[in-house]
């Protein structure tokens, strides 16, 4: 998502690194012209690939996130932001942007922050950081807030920087969802499943999606999409809920799509299951929220 971000912004990606190796599949589908690695990060020296203007990290968020156990780094996932160090130092970039859950601000009461802002600091890179929400800056109905990280070499690019500033919101849930138009079976709920019969009592609104959190079902404020996680493909369950014409069903991938701002003629390969597609896209990013930051950049380049 970040990749076609930055591309929707006129920049061209040199080479990409995923250790998922169904993510790896979606990004070769995508990108049939580019180059990725599909290996963990730990194992690639900087020196097998070159040198790029811009480095773009999404670095796990699932260490800091208020939905998961918080562990930060002491979570092995937490310590990938290293690594990404490792390749700044080796290729000194002009930029780098990074994204990841707002609880990284707060996380360890902002000692985590503080690691993630000192080592950019200690590399002579100047930062400016800000929450953004989906809905806000990327005129998508999604309650989705992320931290976006930019980092200069430069301090005269970091002083000609501005991050967007909020758009109005013109589309609503109801121009995604299309409570009329009936879905694929697999995404309805039938009647004798014990999810529906747990369900039915709760999600009733035809105006609303309700989001799924392990046991509980809650309707989503201000008739919002709630944020997509990568939990949706991880528990069937977890899928935000609707009520159509037809029924009681999940969110379907393109409606997830939807609500992240992918390009409409976005396809994952058919050698996807549905569950790794619900988890990829949780894992993704808000696509015009990316978009309108890259464009901030590239006011800079020209």
């Amino acid at each position: 998502g970040i990749d076609i971000a930055y591309k929707q912004a006129g920049f061209k990606i040199c080479w990409a690194i995923g250790n998922g190796g169904y993510c790896c599949c979606t990004y070769l589908h995508t990108y049939v012209e580019s180059k990725i690695t599909p290996k963990d990060i730990r194992m690639i020296n900087p020196a097998e690939l070159c040198k790029v203007d811009i480095l773009i990290a999404g670095f796990p968020c699932q260490s800091f996130s208020v939905a998961g156990k918080q562990k930060g780094f002491s979570d092995t996932r937490g310590h990938l932001f290293y690594e990404v160090e490792k390749f700044i130092q080796a290729y000194s970039p002009r930029f780098i942007f990074l994204e990841n859950v707002p609880n990284l601000m707060e996380h360890d009461n902002g000692k985590t922050f503080n690691i993630v802002h000192n080592v950019l600091s200690k590399l002579d890179y100047s930062i400016r950081y800000r929450v953004l929400r989906a809905s806000e800056y990327g005129g998508v109905p999604q309650i989705r807030d992320r931290v976006y990280i930019v980092a200069f070499r430069e301090q005269i690019d970091c002083d000609l920087f501005a991050f967007p500033e909020p758009i109005e919101l013109k589309c609503s849930i109801e121009d995604v969802l299309q409570r009329d138009y009936k879905r694929h079976k697999a995404y309805y709920y039938i009647e004798n499943d014990d999810f529906y019969k747990f369900a039915k009592g709760i999600v009733t609104r035809k105006d609303s999606i309700y989001r799924v959190y392990h046991d509980s079902i809650k309707l989503t404020q201000n008739k919002m999409c709630p944020t997509l996680t990568a939990s949706m493909g991880i528990r069937p369950n977890q899928v935000p809920l609707v009520v159509d014409n037809y029924g009681l069903r999940k969110l379907t991938i393109q409606e997830c799509l939807d609500f992240q701002g992918f390009p409409k003629d976005f396809r994952f390969p058919n050698t996807i299951t549905l569950e790794d597609a619900y988890k990829q896209i949780g894992n993704s990013v808000c696509v015009p929220v990316v978009r309108r930051i890259a464009e901030q950049i590239q006011k800079i380049v020209l």
